[in-house]
Parts: structure tokens; C-alpha cells; sequence
């Protein structure tokens, strides 16, 4: 449903002319009671408003009118139970294959829940989960070119270790900047940014892919957003190719006249930018590209740069002005 598999289990309740929640149920579906839910915010295929059932978390332990059709009904052979049977309980293995397996029931430390069930298959499901790798769709819109990013559970325990951050997360992080604050602000036209793993040390067209990039998107005052790795830390690099302003954010707080490779990539891209646009130099200020250094917060280990970078990039989007960066 939807394009989800959603996984639950229930045991289903009919007879002819059956009701639910005081209202007949519709042809071709019938009573289900809803035990264990996987995919919590899928709406259900029949909501009740009135009765507050509107997703699948709602209907946990509650019963549903559900379509014949999405049942993949298993027969259990039901027998007497014993002192095993009452210390068991169901787990992912048994709702997707059907087959009689079964865990030891953990002890309550929590006192008397009806949830533990319920959390003991939400751990297994996540522990498998993080086995597999997620598709996450960049739109052209972003770093003007489509693809897709493959999300792994590495990049998700970079996250929950707070560890060192790698280039997937930081673009999957500059989507949700896209669709959070530059959509529905309708700044698309203010800020673009730059494709941090298309500006590492190991490419030799940095300066070619950036200016490009500047040709191809840039409106006046349009501020682009460069985050770069040199191989062990990240920061921050943000163009304005109309004022030839160039914006340097650094959590380790290193003068950028110690990052001169970094400055002649951003200087060179720059240059192809104003060579394409015909803009004339004089000779005195050809190579006279503005630097400038903001003072920004620093990070006291080995680790936060990722981090700093994020917040770099949120910060400049909700208060940058007319292409200008705030110096502090």
C-alpha cells in the first residue's frame, strides 16, 4: 500500500453483517485486531476520525476494517498451551514467514507493560534494519544534478556516536536544508550549493566543476555553499561570484593564508566564472578575489568539524542578507 511493505499482525474477527465502532463494515473488508505495527505512520486503508484511527500507530491493539484483499491470511494450528507458551512471544522472523518461532519473554524491568512485546520486535527490527542501505533522491534542484545518495547504517551510526561525519551525510543534510528552509522560503534563488564530493584533493577539475556551477545557477548576489574536505576535516567555503567575495568558515580557526591550495581553487573558479561572464579587470586588480575570514565557533577535539559545518550552513541561510555573510 502506498509503495510500503508494512508489516502487522492480528487476528481477524468476521461474521455476516458484522459492525465496527457501531458502523456497518464496507463489502470486501473485514475485522481485524491490530497486535504488532511496523510502518506506524502509514495511514490506515479505512480511517475513523471519530474514532481517532487515522495511521497504523493508532490502531495498535485496537481492531480495524481492513481489505480482503491486503491479507495474506496464515492458518494456525491453535493447540492446548503449556508453560512454554506463556513465556513466548512473536518476533519479526514469525510475522514475515509464518513460521512458528518464538523468543523468551524478557523480564519486565519496568514494571507490569503491555508494550514489551511491542519493544522487544522493534529491536529486532532495527537491528536488521541497519544491515540494509537507504536510497535518498538529490534532485537537480540541489547540486544541479540528479542522483541518488546510498544511506548506510554507517552513516547513521555517524550520527548516533556523534563520530566523525562523512560526505553522505553532510548531503543528505544539505537536502533537508533544501526542502526545509530554501523551498518553502522560495530562497532557491539565493543560495545553491556546491557537490562536497566533487571538490575533494583527490579531483583535479575543482576549480572547473565550482565555476561552472557559478555559471550555469548564478543570479546576483546568489551566495553558493561549499563545504570541503582537505581528508581529515571539514569547513566551509561560501562564493559570492558577483562581488568576488569569498567567505571562509573554520572550526580549527587556521588562517586561510595556510590554506593555499584551497584559495587558488576558489580564486581559479572564480576567474573561469569572470571570464565567461566578460567582465573586465584591470591588471592591478585581476587577482584582487576579496577573502574573508568569519569569526565563527570552534570546535576542542578531533571530531566536531562535520558538525560545525552543519550548523555553518543553517545559520547562514536564516541570516545572510542581499549575499552578504554577517563578519560575526
Amino acid at each position: 500500500m502506498h509503495g510500503v511493505l508494512i508489516w502487522l499482525t492480528g487476528s481477524v474477527y468476521n461474521q455476516l453483517g458484522d459492525t465496527l465502532h457501531n458502523l456497518p463494515l464496507p463489502p470486501e473488508h473485514v475485522r481485524v485486531g491490530v497486535e504488532i505495527v511496523l510502518d506506524g505512520n502509514a495511514p490506515l486503508p479505512v480511517p475513523n476520525e471519530d474514532a481517532g484511527l487515522l495511521l497504523l500507530d493508532d490502531a495498535l491493539g485496537a481492531h480495524v476494517a481492513w481489505p480482503i484483499g491486503l491479507i495474506d491470511l496464515k492458518i494456525k494450528q491453535f493447540q492446548q498451551p503449556n508453560e512454554h507458551d506463556k513465556d513466548t512471544i512473536p518476533t519479526k522472523e514469525s510475522v514475515a514467514s509464518g513460521n512458528e518461532i518464538s523468543v523468551q519473554k524478557p523480564v519486565n524491568l519496568y514494571g507490569s507493560s503491555d508494550k514489551v512485546p511491542y519493544l522487544t520486535f522493534l529491536h529486532t527490527y532495527v537491528k536488521d534494519s541497519l544491515t540494509r542501505q537507504w536510497d535518498v533522491p538529490m534532485p537537480k534542484e540541489i547540486f544541479n544534478e540528479e542522483y541518488t545518495e546510498l544511506l548506510s547504517h554507517s552513516d547513521i551510526y555517524e550520527i548516533i556516536n556523534h563520530d566523525w561525519l562523512g560526505s553522505c551525510t553532510i548531503c543528505v543534510y544539505v537536502r533537508l536544508l533544501y526542502n526545509l528552509l530554501l523551498v518553502p522560503n522560495m530562497w532557491v534563488s539565493r543560495f545553491c550549493f556546491i557537490n562536497p564530493t566533487k571538490i575533494g584533493p583527490e579531483y583535479t577539475q575543482q576549480s572547473q566543476y565550482i565555476g561552472q556551477a557559478c555559471i550555469e545557477r548564478n543570479q546576483p548576489n546568489t551566495l553558493f555553499l561549499s563545504p570541503y574536505n582537505t581528508g581529515d576535516h571539514w569547513m566551509l567555503v561560501v562564493v559570492n561570484p558577483t562581488t568576488e567575495i569569498v567567505y571562509y568558515l573554520d572550526s580549527l580557526g587556521v588562517n586561510i593564508g595556510q590554506r593555499q591550495q584551497l584559495r587558488r581553487m576558489f580564486d581559479n573558479a572564480i576567474k573561469i566564472y569572470r571570464a565567461n561572464k566578460g567582465t573586465r579587470v584591470s591588471k592591478v586588480k585581476f587577482s584582487n578575489i576579496k577573502w574573508m575570514m568569519i569569526k565563527c565557533p570552534t570546535q576542542d577535539n578531533g571530531s566536531d568539524c562535520g558538525y560545525y559545518v552543519l550548523r555553518y550552513m543553517k545559520e547562514i541561510l536564516l541570516c545572510s542578507q542581499e549575499g552578504v555573510i554577517p563578519h560575526e
